[in-house]
């Protein structure tokens, strides 16, 4: 009996997952304000959910694991390309410059569904708040996915910097 509560609690696991691929200037440089200050809001997307294998996955979540004293994260807001008219890599709340995203329709919370082989149509951000000096990049974006049944958590690289100077 207790090797079948054992193999019962592993299968429910999250694994490590390999399927997205890193795509985007986030996933190979820095996306940033050089003159973030404090009280204000800044949003930075994800790198775009790419679907590397032949089998549909379903984005069930996203997080930042690196958020540096100075910073709250607000939340992480979901986005449409066709909403936004393409791909917004960053903004400032407040700018309408690219896109004020406070506007955009959010679809946080919805399932999204990535093809295999595809790019989706739709892109996660993370909403920060500084409440502090910023010493330090954001980083490290975890996505949770389902494929295939099995639940999948995989670390894409990206990093945000709000620079003070």
């Amino acid at each position: 009996m207790l090797l079948f509560l054992s193999a019962c609690a592993s299968s429910n696991a999250v694994q490590r997952g390999t399927a997205l691929h890193a795509t985007g200037p986030q996933a190979v440089g820095v996306l940033g304000f050089p003159h973030a200050q404090v009280g204000k809001t800044y949003r930075f997307a994800f790198p775009p959910f790419v679907n590397g294998t032949g089998t549909e996955l379903v984005v069930e979540s996203v997080k930042l694991t690196q958020v540096p004293e100075g910073v709250k994260v607000i939340g992480y807001p979901v986005y449409s390309v066709n909403d936004t008219t393409g791909y917004i890599l960053d903004s400032q709340d407040g700018l309408k410059y690219p896109r004020d995203m406070t506007k955009m329709p959010n679809y946080a919370g919805k399932p999204i569904m990535v093809k295999p082989h595809k790019r989706s149509d739709f892109y996660a951000m993370t909403e920060v708040h500084v409440t502090g000096r910023v010493k330090h990049h954001l980083g490290s974006c975890q996505i949770t996915y389902s494929q295939k049944g099995k639940k999948y958590r995989q670390t894409l690289r990206c990093d945000f910097a709000l620079d003070m100077k």
